[in-house]
């Protein structure tokens, strides 16, 4: 089709979509009627490929579109006759934006691969829009996020339309094998089942599919084994931190993105990334508890505060192809001993500060030091990385001491935060030194 023809049958179909729904809003409750335009728009992005041959058309309408919805949510007659449309639920929301970025992105990458669009589609499409329909439906058993609750129903109907999107396709329409598509469709459904669980404001629509292409962009050409590795290492890792969660003082989003961000390190750096951060989680479930009453929670900040300088080293690691496993060793273990002195300052205030600092280096230097052998005995990483860990721990603790708010408040809590990320990544700099 000639593109600009295209670009009108696309934007007339839309303009339309809008308008039926529109007309049936006052029946429709306002998560239904943004789930429609949600799956009408899907349903005409998935017609691309047969539409254009290039993506410069797939841009346009992208800009078109997130232009259009722009005019809906700010213009005051467009908001007051189509903005309960796409705009009637309570929360804030930027999905329709990410919608056409998403669908855009996705063309270009895909480079013409049709299953490569389509399944990213079709699972932002579908899984997203039946998800969340059930877990407003029938949702009772919900989870903490950081925009409030969600359902393990509707993130149980997520995985299994996420499953199906990706089985069917690869199933009847690629030369994939059957095992393969199989444990291809479970992988890749928890993975982006854990992503809609802890993304907020809409931005499931954006990760979604990008997720998804990535995913089968690095799983397609594996074998049985390594693709029933993934699946088991993700399901562990989801497994374990459910079991202890109640013995975090994370949100249970913020859990489930800890077992993401462990199965990330370890598919894209191998066994020796896991060990630390695996490490880590295992003391700070191990240290003394706050009191009920007391007990903080944190939501996703505080993983990402904790895994952005390592994935930061593993980043380096991939793109320069160089070894950066003992600057992000260094990183995780510093990380353990601000954790270790940060809990122990709250729930153990009677204890004087040389004490607190003199136990966080202890444990933090005495378990990463036992991992560290470990990793020297199997070429790992050099045997003068864990000689300096201690200095590492011990400066890092200390210097995150001295950023410490003389008075803790809820106010001054992002300081703290922000200071035990920035120290810890200052002084993995060392492991880059050496």
């Amino acid at each position: 089709m000639n593109p600009w023809l295209g670009i009108g049958v696309v934007l007339g179909s839309l303009g339309i979509l809008m308008g039926v729904v529109s007309v049936f809003r006052r029946v429709l409750s306002p998560e239904i009627s943004r789930k429609s335009i949600h799956v009408g728009m899907g349903g005409i992005c998935l017609a691309f490929p047969w539409i254009f041959a290039d993506g410069w058309p797939v841009v346009v309408l992208a800009l078109l579109a997130m232009g259009g919805l722009a005019a809906v949510r700010w213009v005051p007659f467009l908001r007051r006759s189509m903005g309960g449309v796409i705009g009637g639920v309570e929360r804030q929301s930027w999905g329709e934006f990410y919608f056409p970025l998403a669908v855009a992105t996705v063309f270009l990458l895909s480079e013409g691969d049709t299953l490569l669009y389509m399944i990213p589609v079709l699972t932002l499409t579908v899984a997203d829009s039946v998800g969340a329909l059930i877990g407003i439906r029938y949702g009772l058993a919900h989870y903490r996020t950081d925009e409030g609750k969600k359902s393990a129903e509707g993130s149980v109907a997520f995985f299994t339309m996420a499953f199906l999107s990706c089985h069917v396709p690869l199933l009847l329409f690629s030369q994939t094998g059957r095992a393969e598509t199989l444990l291809i469709s479970l992988t890749a459904g928890v993975v982006v089942m854990l992503l809609e669980a802890i993304a907020w404001r809409g931005q499931d629509n954006l990760i979604i599919p990008v997720g998804m292409f990535f995913l089968l962009k690095v799983y397609l050409p594996l074998g049985v084994g390594e693709l029933l590795l993934r699946f088991v290492v993700i399901v562990g890792l989801v497994v374990l931190v459910f079991v202890l969660r109640k013995r975090t003082t994370l949100s249970d989003s913020a859990v489930l993105a800890g077992a993401l961000s462990g199965y990330a390190v370890w598919a894209f750096g191998g066994w020796f990334w896991l060990f630390p951060p695996l490490l880590l989680f295992l003391i700070y479930v191990w240290l003394p508890s706050f009191p009920a009453e007391a007990r903080p929670i944190q939501d996703l900040h505080a993983v990402t505060r904790v895994m952005a300088g390592g994935f930061l080293w593993l980043l380096l690691a991939r793109v320069l192809e160089n070894d950066f496993l003992g600057p992000y060793f260094l990183a995780m273990a510093a990380h353990t001993g601000n954790i270790v002195t940060a809990r122990l300052r709250v729930v153990r205030a009677r204890l004087a500060l040389p004490h607190i600092v003199s136990i966080a280096w202890c444990v933090a230097t005495g378990l990463f030091g036992l991992l560290g052998l470990a990793g020297v005995f199997f070429e790992a990483w050099p045997l003068r990385i864990v000689a300096w860990l201690p200095v590492v721990v011990g400066l890092s603790a200390f210097v995150f001491v001295m950023a410490w708010p003389v008075n803790h408040t809820h106010q001054n809590q992002m300081r703290i935060w922000w200071s035990e990320a920035g120290v810890a990544f200052v002084f993995s700099l060392i492991g880059l030194i050496l």
